[in-house]
C-alpha cells in the first residue's frame, strides 16, 4: 500500500524518491507538500482518508 502511495505521488509531481514501501521521511513530506497544495486546511502529513480521495482525484485527473 505505501508503495502505491509513493507511486502515486511521484505520478503527480510531488516527488518522494523509489517506491520502498517504507513511510519514512521524504513519503511524509510528499504527503505534507500534496496536502499544502490540495487541502491547506489539514496538513498534517497523515495519509488519511480526506488526502488518500484527494489523490485519487489529482491522478485521475491528470492524463497519463
Amino acid at each position: 500500500a505505501i508503495k502505491q502511495l509513493q507511486n502515486a505521488l511521484n505520478a503527480v509531481y510531488f516527488k518522494c524518491g523509489t517506491a520502498d514501501g517504507i513511510y519514512g521521511v521524504k513519503t511524509k513530506d510528499a504527503v505534507t507538500r500534496f496536502q499544502k497544495t490540495y487541502l491547506p486546511y489539514s496538513v498534517d502529513g497523515i495519509y488519511g482518508p480526506n488526502t488518500e480521495s484527494k489523490l485519487k482525484a489529482v491522478l485521475k485527473s491528470k492524463s497519463f
